[in-house]
Protein backbone atom coordinates (compact mmCIF):
# COMPACT_ATOMS: atom_id res chain seq x y z
CA UNK A 1 0.00 0.00 0.00
CA UNK A 2 1.15 3.56 -1.15
CA UNK A 3 2.57 6.08 1.31
CA UNK A 4 -0.41 9.39 2.13
CA UNK A 5 1.72 12.18 1.35
CA UNK A 6 0.18 15.19 3.93
CA UNK A 7 0.97 18.00 1.12
CA UNK A 8 -0.73 16.05 -1.65
CA UNK A 9 -3.71 14.99 0.65
CA UNK A 10 -4.10 18.98 1.48
CA UNK A 11 -3.64 19.36 -2.28
CA UNK A 12 -6.58 17.17 -2.92
CA UNK A 13 -8.30 18.50 -0.68
CA UNK A 14 -7.87 22.55 -1.47
CA UNK A 15 -8.59 21.03 -5.79
CA UNK A 16 -11.76 19.93 -4.52
CA UNK A 17 -13.03 22.53 -2.48
CA UNK A 18 -12.12 25.24 -5.36
CA UNK A 19 -14.26 22.94 -8.00
CA UNK A 20 -17.28 22.81 -5.49
CA UNK A 21 -17.07 26.51 -5.46
CA UNK A 22 -16.83 27.19 -9.03
CA UNK A 23 -19.20 24.03 -10.17
CA UNK A 24 -20.80 22.87 -7.32
CA UNK A 25 -20.49 18.96 -6.73
CA UNK A 26 -21.40 18.11 -9.90
CA UNK A 27 -18.22 19.41 -10.77
CA UNK A 28 -15.61 16.71 -8.47
CA UNK A 29 -14.72 14.15 -10.91
CA UNK A 30 -12.06 12.03 -9.39
CA UNK A 31 -10.08 11.55 -12.05
CA UNK A 32 -9.63 15.37 -13.15
CA UNK A 33 -8.96 16.05 -9.27
CA UNK A 34 -5.95 13.05 -9.78
CA UNK A 35 -4.56 15.25 -12.53
CA UNK A 36 -4.76 18.36 -11.20
CA UNK A 37 -2.60 17.39 -8.70
CA UNK A 38 -0.46 14.97 -10.59
CA UNK A 39 -0.96 12.05 -9.24
CA UNK A 40 -2.39 8.48 -10.79
CA UNK A 41 -6.12 8.30 -10.10
CA UNK A 42 -5.10 4.96 -8.31
CA UNK A 43 -3.36 7.42 -5.95
CA UNK A 44 -6.24 9.33 -5.63
CA UNK A 45 -8.09 6.54 -3.93
CA UNK A 46 -5.25 5.70 -1.07
CA UNK A 47 -6.23 9.10 0.29
CA UNK A 48 -10.25 9.01 -0.15
CA UNK A 49 -12.00 5.35 -1.02
CA UNK A 50 -14.52 7.27 -3.36
CA UNK A 51 -15.87 11.48 -4.44
CA UNK A 52 -18.38 10.45 -1.13
CA UNK A 53 -15.71 10.12 1.23
CA UNK A 54 -13.62 12.65 -0.18
CA UNK A 55 -16.39 15.05 0.23
CA UNK A 56 -17.60 13.71 3.26
CA UNK A 57 -14.05 13.87 4.86
CA UNK A 58 -13.77 18.03 3.44
CA UNK A 59 -17.15 18.48 5.17
CA UNK A 60 -15.69 16.81 8.52
CA UNK A 61 -12.49 18.32 9.18
CA UNK A 62 -13.79 22.19 8.35
CA UNK A 63 -16.63 21.38 10.67
CA UNK A 64 -14.45 20.24 13.35
CA UNK A 65 -12.01 23.03 13.23
CA UNK A 66 -14.97 25.68 13.72
CA UNK A 67 -16.40 23.95 15.90
CA UNK A 68 -12.97 23.61 18.36
CA UNK A 69 -12.50 27.32 17.98
CA UNK A 70 -15.96 28.19 18.95
CA UNK A 71 -15.35 25.90 21.83
CA UNK A 72 -12.50 27.55 23.08
CA UNK A 73 -13.79 31.04 22.69
CA UNK A 74 -16.71 30.02 24.80
CA UNK A 75 -14.54 28.39 27.28
CA UNK A 76 -13.25 32.08 28.37
CA UNK A 77 -14.74 33.84 31.23
CA UNK A 78 -16.57 36.85 29.63
CA UNK A 79 -20.13 38.20 29.93
CA UNK A 80 -22.34 36.82 27.10
CA UNK A 81 -22.83 39.81 25.32
CA UNK A 82 -18.69 39.26 24.51
CA UNK A 83 -18.64 36.18 24.15
CA UNK A 84 -21.86 36.21 21.68
CA UNK A 85 -19.49 39.07 19.52
CA UNK A 86 -16.62 36.34 19.67
CA UNK A 87 -18.12 33.88 17.94
CA UNK A 88 -19.78 36.30 15.71
CA UNK A 89 -16.55 38.19 14.78
CA UNK A 90 -15.39 34.41 14.02
CA UNK A 91 -17.74 33.75 11.58
CA UNK A 92 -16.93 36.88 9.74
CA UNK A 93 -13.43 36.74 9.99
CA UNK A 94 -13.96 32.52 8.75
CA UNK A 95 -16.52 33.47 5.81
CA UNK A 96 -14.39 36.54 4.33
CA UNK A 97 -10.98 34.78 4.82
CA UNK A 98 -12.16 30.88 3.45
CA UNK A 99 -14.51 32.10 1.22
CA UNK A 100 -14.30 28.57 -0.55
CA UNK A 101 -14.51 26.61 2.70
CA UNK A 102 -17.50 28.90 3.53
CA UNK A 103 -19.43 28.02 0.12
CA UNK A 104 -18.46 23.91 0.48
CA UNK A 105 -20.32 23.99 4.18
CA UNK A 106 -22.90 26.02 2.85
CA UNK A 107 -23.42 23.39 -0.08
CA UNK A 108 -22.73 20.31 2.01
CA UNK A 109 -25.62 21.83 4.40
CA UNK A 110 -27.96 21.88 1.63
CA UNK A 111 -26.89 18.20 0.31
CA UNK A 112 -27.13 14.33 1.28
CA UNK A 113 -23.78 14.84 2.24
CA UNK A 114 -24.17 16.29 5.83
CA UNK A 115 -26.21 13.35 6.76
CA UNK A 116 -22.62 11.63 5.62
CA UNK A 117 -20.76 13.52 8.30
CA UNK A 118 -20.59 12.47 11.94
CA UNK A 119 -23.55 13.06 13.96
CA UNK A 120 -21.52 13.48 16.66
CA UNK A 121 -19.86 16.48 14.92
CA UNK A 122 -23.19 17.93 13.72
CA UNK A 123 -25.20 17.77 17.16
CA UNK A 124 -22.19 19.35 19.03
CA UNK A 125 -21.74 22.31 16.41
CA UNK A 126 -25.47 22.70 16.70
CA UNK A 127 -25.35 22.25 20.90
CA UNK A 128 -22.35 24.91 20.61
CA UNK A 129 -24.73 27.78 19.20
CA UNK A 130 -27.97 26.39 20.47
CA UNK A 131 -26.53 26.11 24.63
CA UNK A 132 -25.33 29.81 24.01
CA UNK A 133 -28.75 30.99 22.97
CA UNK A 134 -30.22 29.56 25.77
CA UNK A 135 -27.87 30.90 28.13
CA UNK A 136 -29.05 34.84 26.82
CA UNK A 137 -32.42 33.62 27.23
CA UNK A 138 -31.87 32.30 31.10
CA UNK A 139 -30.11 35.29 31.68
CA UNK A 140 -32.93 37.54 29.86
CA UNK A 141 -30.65 38.96 27.26
CA UNK A 142 -32.00 37.80 24.07
CA UNK A 143 -35.89 37.50 22.93
CA UNK A 144 -37.63 33.97 24.20
CA UNK A 145 -38.03 32.87 21.04
CA UNK A 146 -37.50 29.43 19.40
CA UNK A 147 -33.72 29.22 18.77
CA UNK A 148 -34.67 27.78 14.98
CA UNK A 149 -35.44 31.63 14.49
CA UNK A 150 -32.87 33.35 16.26
CA UNK A 151 -30.36 30.74 14.57
CA UNK A 152 -31.99 31.49 11.11
CA UNK A 153 -32.28 35.05 11.89
CA UNK A 154 -28.63 35.42 12.73
CA UNK A 155 -27.26 33.24 9.77
CA UNK A 156 -28.59 35.73 7.39
CA UNK A 157 -26.90 38.77 9.22
CA UNK A 158 -23.99 36.77 8.58
CA UNK A 159 -24.14 35.63 5.22
CA UNK A 160 -25.49 39.09 4.00
CA UNK A 161 -22.60 40.85 5.65
CA UNK A 162 -19.72 38.22 4.89
CA UNK A 163 -21.21 38.73 1.16
CA UNK A 164 -21.40 43.07 1.14
CA UNK A 165 -17.79 43.65 2.44
CA UNK A 166 -16.80 40.37 0.11
CA UNK A 167 -17.76 42.32 -2.86
CA UNK A 168 -16.53 45.95 -1.04
CA UNK A 169 -19.97 47.20 -0.68
CA UNK A 170 -18.71 47.25 2.67
CA UNK A 171 -15.59 47.64 4.00
CA UNK A 172 -13.94 45.45 6.29
CA UNK A 173 -12.65 47.30 9.13
CA UNK A 174 -13.64 47.53 12.88
CA UNK A 175 -16.44 49.94 12.40
CA UNK A 176 -18.07 47.59 9.64
CA UNK A 177 -18.06 44.65 11.71
CA UNK A 178 -19.46 46.74 15.42
CA UNK A 179 -22.37 48.32 13.40
CA UNK A 180 -23.22 44.87 12.34
CA UNK A 181 -23.04 43.13 14.92
CA UNK A 182 -25.20 45.75 16.68
CA UNK A 183 -27.77 45.55 14.19
CA UNK A 184 -27.91 41.66 14.73
CA UNK A 185 -27.74 42.48 18.48
CA UNK A 186 -30.82 44.93 18.41
CA UNK A 187 -32.12 42.20 16.46
CA UNK A 188 -32.47 39.29 19.12
CA UNK A 189 -31.99 41.47 22.30
CA UNK A 190 -34.84 41.34 24.92
CA UNK A 191 -35.79 44.59 24.83
CA UNK A 192 -37.92 44.37 27.69
CA UNK A 193 -35.00 43.78 30.03
CA UNK A 194 -32.93 46.94 29.31
CA UNK A 195 -36.25 49.66 29.41
CA UNK A 196 -35.90 51.91 32.12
Amino acid sequence: MKQKDELKREAIINETIAIVYDKGFAGVKMAHIAKKVTISPSTLYVYFKSKDDLISTIATEILQNITQTNQNQLQANLPFKLKFKAIWVFYINFGINNRKEMSFINQVKQSPYYDKIPQSLRSLKSAIILDLLDEGKEQGLIKNLDNTILSGLLSAFLTEAVKLIDTKALPLNEETIDTVFSMAWDAIKNSKKFKL
